[in-house]
């Protein structure tokens, strides 16, 4: 399986030093990088990398697919094994933490008037969560699915088509090796579980890698529909639709390609909708602001809280958890500098800087979900995938092979025994 990871990498051409007229397929924001993403030869000059495009795309796509769809057993082995140690039923386990948030949602909707605690504060409650994901699992519900097989069926269809939009997406600026380790990582990712588990993430990413790939190669009102809906799963999603405003805002700066101004205006309507929905339904305009900030305590505090994270005082659960987020914060902030560094296309490095800031930047419960935001930025992972390139074959395989392990065991702690949210 990893033998085809090489073999891909050989079937891309060195880009032409030659300038071409850009068309309306080319990827935007590249600046002539070699294969593997190295530093420019020359300023200014254009990329003409080519996209991957059908019918070479299967070459590329299928080892990431298998590998995806073998983690995914992993993950499930290490969910049910938990569930049959832990004695929580197999659908508890997998509607634990916010997954409960959701069901309530897709069978209840939001409160009416907004829950208040007797000290003033609102308290917890689905005003928290955006309405697009408890819908479509509404719609096999309504055919005699549980929720969580429904939650399962749906995440499972929408991690496959993430991971290959993020090989197509890697295609954009790094050579197809590192492209499709890029993908291997999402999905072998430690807190990865919740591609599984009735979480957000793998439709989330769906779209939102969706719309970066399409607005990469200037596909303007798609870009902008996929940023949209991704907005409606996910409040993170306005980040996506940064991503598709900077890459217009790009495109018209730099050949005056006006018609871009049309992805950069729908991109953020899905997460203005999503608050305007719940504002509606619950009978507050600010209904989700005021539930994030009283119910999950969460406030701009520019990262300061990490530093408890990182200093725990007891070696209890809690604080043990702590410390393993605050260490992989760490680890995905070094990873987003390295990458920024490494100059990829504009809009990936506004997707990372305002990406990055938005899952550490706060404090309150939304820490704890730090990690797997930080995940759906998946162009983080890329410095991994170039340095993983240039290992032999078998280090690969056994690295890819420990992470699935890890992400099963994680996802069996976490959705089965911990005492805290992942």
């Amino acid at each position: 399986m990893i033998t085809d990871l090489r073999a891909g990498s050989r079937a891309v051409p060195q880009p032409s030093n030659r300038p071409t007229a850009p068309s309306t397929g080319e990827p935007i924001g590249a600046t002539g990088r070699s294969a593997t993403w190295s530093a420019p030869e020359s300023a200014g000059r254009s990329d003409t990398r080519p996209t991957v495009t059908a019918p070479g795309n299967w070459p590329v796509l299928k080892p990431v697919l298998i590998f995806h769809l073998v983690s995914r057993a992993v993950v499930v082995t290490g969910l049910v094994l938990a569930s049959i140690w832990s004695g929580r039923p197999f659908p508890e386990v997998m509607t634990r933490w916010d997954g409960e948030w959701y069901k309530k949602v897709a069978e209840q909707g939001y409160p009416s008037p907004l829950p208040v605690h007797p000290t003033g504060r609102y308290e917890s409650s689905t005003a928290a969560f955006f309405p697009l994901y408890p819908l479509l699992t509404k719609g096999l519900t309504g055919l005699g699915m549980p929720f969580w097989l429904s939650g399962m069926v749906i995440n499972l269809v929408a991690s496959t088509a993430a991971v290959l939009i993020i090989v197509l997406v890697g295609t954009q600026y790094l050579d197809r090796r590192p492209a499709q380790l890029l993908g291997c990582l999402w999905t072998a990712f430690p807190v990865s579980a919740v591609l599984t588990t009735t979480y957000t993430e793998a439709v989330f990413t769906a779209l939102g890698a969706g719309a970066l790939l399409l607005a990469l190669r200037r596909r303007w009102v798609l870009a902008g529909l996929l940023a949209a809906l991704a907005g409606a799963v996910r409040a993170p999603g306005i980040v996506f639709a940064g991503a598709v405003g900077l890459a217009a805002l790009e495109a018209i700066l730099r050949r005056r390609e006006w018609r871009a101004l049309a992805g950069a205006v729908v991109a953020p309507l899905g997460f203005l909708a999503a608050i305007g929905y719940i504002g509606l339904r619950t009978g507050a305009a600010d209904a989700w602001r005021l539930t994030e900030r009283d119910g999950w305590h969460t406030s701009l505090n520019f990262g300061a809280e990490w530093v408890n994270f990182l200093t725990p005082r007891t070696t209890n659960q809690h604080d043990l958890v702590h410390l393993g987020m605050g260490l992989m914060a760490i680890g995905l902030i070094v990873l987003m500098i390295i990458a920024i560094i490494r100059r990829p296309p504009v809009p990936i490095i506004g997707l990372l800087i305002v990406g990055a800031f938005t899952a550490f930047g706060f404090g309150g419960v939304m820490m704890n979900a730090a990690p797997r935001v930080m995940m759906s930025f998946f162009p983080v992972l890329a410095p991994l995938a170039v340095l993983m390139a240039r290992w032999r074959t078998p280090v690969q395989w056994l690295l890819l092979s420990v992470a699935a392990v890890i992400a099963a065991v994680l996802g069996g702690y976490f959705f089965a025994f911990a005492p805290l949210p992942v």
